[in-house]
């Protein structure tokens, strides 16, 4: 391993080359939130004295832990620069396919807007700078800070910062190699809500060129708001403790839904982002998108017996099933427990109802669109999360066979992870777009298929009576 040093606008930063990768950990794309500006819109960074070391993983948003096991490792790093990128980049001299600068992954990590980190050790990007690709992790305000609506502080303070980043990715990126103009933005559960957020906001046309969603969260309730004993100056004023204890208790007093997620209205999200994601600027940028075939059925394992049905109930309503929906799936339940059951209304509710709207409007539209279903395991339940080892094709990385049940197949981790970067390399992931006359969905299963009208037991929960 050796250093590795790169100018940028705001100074230079020092970082690691290794295996014909270059890493940079840790560069900000924004002043630290604290003080006045812990509510407040990401204020550009102000150029740094010296070398900035790049070598270490800064400090992440997330100071909170809500799992004291947690199956997929989320590192908690102390301290104040949040509003922070990770990049990975393929060694000097590689190229995009027309000799002009690599391709571009721009990624936004999930944990349900209050947990997560750019640096998960499952999101290595140096899979994909072998391939020729520069990778962008973002880290941004989660939970109170980022997405807690106050009447005296901009809404949506945590999609702010996606869009800080990725204008920096356009200021910045070509010092890494990287091509500002094929730039794909990717994220995975409230990543993949961010994306279907970022397609549908003005204020980030153009920062981004193709966009992949996977197990996205789109939630319809509205957000929860902070009561009027609060304020983001109060909260300001007591620091990260003051704020840390009134994310406690946001938790503690909403026991079935995040309370926290994108605002919907104002000038970021004009519209909700299910309805803003075909047409115009929107429907012409490439969209992969796709779930796991039973996303949280093992979340209803946990629940206790009297929260089971409540539970699956409140969600169900909170995400608006509709009640000849409700009976459709009770139907595709038939022969399961309750408790499959109940898990496979917090599926189609929370995750696969998304994806199926998504991919049903743009494809009315015309709109370029790819759809998968990760299948794989389906004894053990592939669920949340566990189709992330193979698209960054990490298979050996932390907790990754413990977290899947058993090892990984190889050959469909390289068919997983080679989409991905056939996608963000040009545009096309290598299987049938989802059309309205076949609704052609990619199979993520050893072997890999294609499936005819591939979302219709989603599509039967949803639209009862057919979508056209």
């Amino acid at each position: 391993m050796t250093g590795v040093e790169v100018t940028l606008s705001t100074g230079r930063v020092a970082g690691r080359a290794l295996d014909e990768v270059n890493r940079f950990l840790g560069i900000p794309y924004a002043e630290d939130p604290v003080g006045e500006l812990r509510f407040a819109a990401p204020r550009p960074r102000s150029p740094w004295p010296g070398v900035r070391d790049a070598t270490r993983p800064a400090a992440t948003a997330q100071r909170l832990r809500f799992d004291t096991d947690p199956a997929i490792p989320e590192p908690i790093v102390a301290g104040t620069d949040i509003l922070h990128v990770d990049v990975w980049a393929p060694a000097p001299g590689a190229s995009g396919p027309d000799g002009a600068g690599c391709p571009v992954l721009v990624w936004i990590h999930g944990g349900g807007w209050e947990s997560g980190s750019s640096s998960q050790p499952w999101f290595d990007g140096a899979t994909f700078a072998r391939r020729g690709i520069v990778v962008v992790s973002v880290g941004y305000r989660l939970g109170v800070e980022g997405f807690t609506p106050f009447p005296d502080a901009p809404d949506n303070r945590g999609m702010l910062d996606w869009i800080a980043a990725l204008e920096w990715v356009q200021r910045e990126i070509s010092v890494f190699g990287g091509d500002p103009g094929q730039v794909t933005v990717a994220g995975q559960s409230a990543g993949g809500g961010a994306v279907l957020c970022l397609l549908g906001s003005p204020a980030a046309a153009g920062l981004f060129h193709r966009a992949i969603a996977s197990s996205p969260a789109v939630l319809r309730a509205p957000a929860v708001q902070p009561g009027k004993d609060v304020s983001a100056a109060s909260l300001a004023a007591g620091g990260a403790g003051a704020v840390d204890e009134f994310h406690r208790r946001l938790r503690k007093d909403n026991p079935f839904t995040l309370p926290f997620r994108p605002v919907v209205g104002g000038d970021l999200v004009p519209e909700p982002p299910l309805e803003a994601v075909a047409g115009g600027h929107a429907g012409r940028i490439p969209l992969m998108i796709g779930f796991t075939a039973t996303e949280f059925e093992i979340i209803a394992d946990a629940l206790p017996w009297p929260a089971l049905v409540p539970g699956a109930a409140l969600v169900a309503m909170s995400q608006k099933i509709p009640r000849e929906g409700l009976r459709a799936l009770a139907r595709q339940s038939g022969g399961r427990s309750l408790r499959r059951s109940v898990g496979a209304v917090i599926d189609a509710a929370a995750i696969h109802s998304t994806v199926a709207r998504a991919a049903e409007t743009r494809a009315a539209e015309g709109d370029p669109t790819w759809v998968y279903d990760f299948t794989w395991a389906e004894g053990n339940g592939p669920r949340h999360c566990s189709d992330l080892p193979f698209f960054w094709a990490v298979p050996d990385a932390e907790n990754v066979e413990r977290f899947l049940g058993e090892p990984a197949p190889s050959s469909l981790v390289e068919a997983m992870h080679r989409s991905w970067v056939d996608f963000v390399t040009t545009g096309d992931p290598g299987f049938p777009a989802y059309e309205p006359d076949n609704r052609q969905v990619r199979q993520w299963n050893d072997p890999p298929a294609v499936i005819g009208d591939g979302l219709a037991a989603v599509r039967e929960v949803w639209w009862p009576e057919g979508t056209g």
